[in-house]
């Protein structure tokens, strides 16, 4: 890893140990929270492409939607325990 790149393998590595969590449950590649920041691979890379860290106005808009993420999971759950 150095402060600007992060390959694919590396951070799967990271997710199976927990030390790195995806915006969404069960997503390997998608934005991915790891080392107080968040990474992700931009739309217009190639498939095998390395993570990169997020500007400010992406972890911006990367926590509004993990705070959406969240919302939904926890509608979920009490739909899940109300049937």
């Amino acid at each position: 890893m150095t402060d600007d790149k992060l390959s694919q393998e590396r951070m799967r590595e990271l997710l199976a140990s927990g030390e790195a969590t995806p915006m969404l449950a069960g997503m390997e590649v998608g934005p991915t929270w790891y080392a107080d920041r968040w990474w992700y691979i931009p739309t217009e890379a190639a498939e095998d492409a390395d993570y990169q860290p997020a500007d400010p106005e992406k972890s911006e808009r990367f926590d509004r939607l993990r705070r959406r993420a969240e919302a939904v999971e926890r509608v979920q759950a009490e739909l899940d325990v109300r049937q």
